[in-house]
C-alpha cells in the first residue's frame, strides 16, 4: 500500500511527516550520485513554509520522535561502519569505533531523509543497507540542517523574536520529547573494532570495499 493511500489505523503526525520528507526529496528517481542533501533540504524547508505552525510543530515532534527511535546500539553501529577510520589486516577489519554525539544526531537525520520505507527497513535490520533496494552516497553521511528547517520554514513567513520558535513550542509542549535528552540510552554496548565484522560480515565487506 502507498505512503499516500488512507490507512484506518496510520497516526495522522507520521503521515504528514513522511509526506513532506518525501515530496521535497524531487530527485528521487535520479541515479544516486545525483541526489543533493542540500537540495533536498531547501525543497523541504520550503514545503514546510506553507504549512500552518501547528502542523510545523507536528512535523517537529515527529522529527524527534523519529530521531530517539533511531537512538539504538546497532544504528550507531552502521554510523561506524560507514564513517569511522579503520585497518585492514589479512581480511580483518579494525574499526575506530569513536562516536560524537552531535554526529550521530547528524548521521540519524541523513537516515530520515531516505523516507519511510528506508526508515522502516534499518531500524528492523542495518543489514537492509545493502539488501539491493538501495543505493547511496556514502561520502556524507551527516543532514544537520534537517534540525533546523521546521524553524526556518516558520520564519520565512513571520518576525519572531526567537531564532528557534517551533523547537521552543515543542519543548514547552513536550518537554521529555526531546531526542538529545539525558534520559535516553543505548539498548546494548556498542560493538568495537573487528567485533563488528563478527556480527556484521557481509556488510562490513561490501561497505569497506567502497570506502577503501
Amino acid at each position: 500500500m502507498s505512503l499516500f493511500e488512507y490507512k484506518p489505523n496510520s497516526n495522522p503526525d507520521d503521515l504528514l511527516f513522511w509526506l513532506v520528507i518525501d515530496i521535497s526529496n524531487t530527485q528521487k528517481d535520479l541515479p544516486w550520485n545525483e541526489y543533493d542533501i542540500d537540495t533536498h533540504l531547501k525543497n523541504l524547508t520550503l514545503y514546510l513554509s506553507k504549512l500552518k505552525k501547528e502542523q510545523l510543530i507536528i512535523f517537529e515532534k515527529t522529527l524527534q520522535k523519529k530521531l530517539a527511535q533511531l537512538y539504538k546500539a546497532e544504528i550507531a553501529e552502521l554510523s561506524i561502519i560507514l564513517e569511522c577510520d579503520f585497518t585492514k589486516d589479512h581480511d580483518i577489519y579494525n574499526f575506530d569505533s569513536y562516536l560524537s554525539d552531535d554526529g550521530f544526531i547528524y548521521f540519524r537525520c541523513w537516515l530520515i531523509l531516505k523516507g519511510k520505507t528506508f526508515f522502516d527497513d534499518i531500524r528492523s535490520d542495518i543489514q537492509s543497507f545493502i539488501n539491493g533496494k538501495y543505493s547511496f552516497d556514502i561520502s556524507n553521511c551527516w543532514a544537520e540542517e534537517l534540525l533546523y528547517c521546521a524553524d526556518e520554514a516558520y520564519l520565512l513567513n513571520n518576525n519572531d523574536e526567537s531564532e528557534t520558535p517551533i523547537r521552543d513550542a515543542v519543548y514547552d509542549l513536550y518537554p521529555d520529547h526531546h531526542y538529545d535528552s539525558a534520559h535516553f540510552s543505548m539498548d546494548r554496548q556498542l560493538l568495537h573494532g573487528a567485533e563488528l565484522q563478527i556480527k556484521y560480515p557481509k556488510l562490513v565487506k561490501t561497505i569497506c570495499a567502497l570506502r577503501n
